[in-house]
């Protein structure tokens, strides 16, 4: 406690450490001197001292505990204006992330968007379990892309037929580049606030599933664009969805903790 008391005073301005230190050890000596002068009834006699007196021992006191109450409310208030304006970056950050994020949507909203991949990631897995020579696996395959090209329409309207065809819409594969260089900038940014925001900053595992899922996002086998082959182009897919569900996950943790 005394270390603490020290290393605060050590901290405040020289005026004030003067104040404090020679006030309260006055106001002590003050204290006691007047006990011991009203000991021998000197008081009763210098009424007019008594009250300078008195007035000098509650100066001694008082200036310097109010300059400690004073110094409590300022630096309160000034962690409480700084709390804010980080506050204020990570809303900044969070809404720029979540821009970035449904910038390819056509215009839907975060939790369309987060609907819709999950039932997509749940058909696609179900898909998987299907035998190869199931007669309804293709037709479910054909519903499956169906269903991606209303969450993301391929550049001129045309509707993917196979897995094998999304490396040759080089439109598309180019706007998911860009998509991706945006998400992933704008999740760096984020670092930024991360620190300051301390525990009012979104579970452990949700940033550790995003963080993986922007480091993997359309990287190798990740990314239906560059799957050529059938097999290849479905488990592309299914990762492609699961990184998106993760980052879907983290804009929704963000906008619940800086709304």
């Amino acid at each position: 406690m005394n270390t603490q008391a020290f290393t605060w005073l050590r901290s405040r301005p020289r005026t004030t450490r003067i104040v404090i230190c020679v006030g309260i050890p006055a106001g002590i000596a003050c204290f006691a001197f007047g006990v011991w002068l009203d000991s021998v009834d000197w008081w009763s006699r210098h009424s007019y001292v008594l009250n300078i007196f008195s007035g000098l021992t509650g100066v001694c006191f008082g200036v310097p505990f109010a300059l400690v109450g004073l110094d409590y409310l300022i630096k309160n208030q000034e962690e409480h204006r700084e709390a804010e304006r980080v506050r204020a970056r990570a809303v900044v950050a969070a809404s720029v992330f979540v821009e970035s994020l449904l910038d390819v949507f056509n215009g839907l909203t975060l939790d369309e968007v987060s609907d819709r991949v999950r039932a997509l990631l749940s058909e696609a897995l179900a898909i998987k379990m299907m035998r190869g020579n199931d007669p309804g696996r293709k037709d479910r395959e054909g519903d499956l892309r169906v269903a991606f090209n209303e969450l993301l329409p391929a550049p001129g309207g045309r509707p993917h037929g196979t897995w094998s065809s999304f490396p040759r819409h080089s439109n598309e594969a180019q706007n998911m580049r860009l998509w991706r260089v945006g998400v992933q900038k704008s999740w760096r940014r984020l670092d930024g606030v991360r620190a300051e925001m301390a525990d009012a900053w979104i579970d452990k595992a949700t940033e550790t599933a995003a963080d993986q899922a922007v480091e993997d996002l359309l990287t190798g086998g990740r990314s239906p664009w560059k799957a050529h082959h059938e097999g290849e182009g479905a488990e592309a897919m299914r990762n492609f969805l699961r990184d998106l569900k993760a980052l879907c996950e983290a804009a929704e943790a963000l906008e619940a903790h800086t709304r």
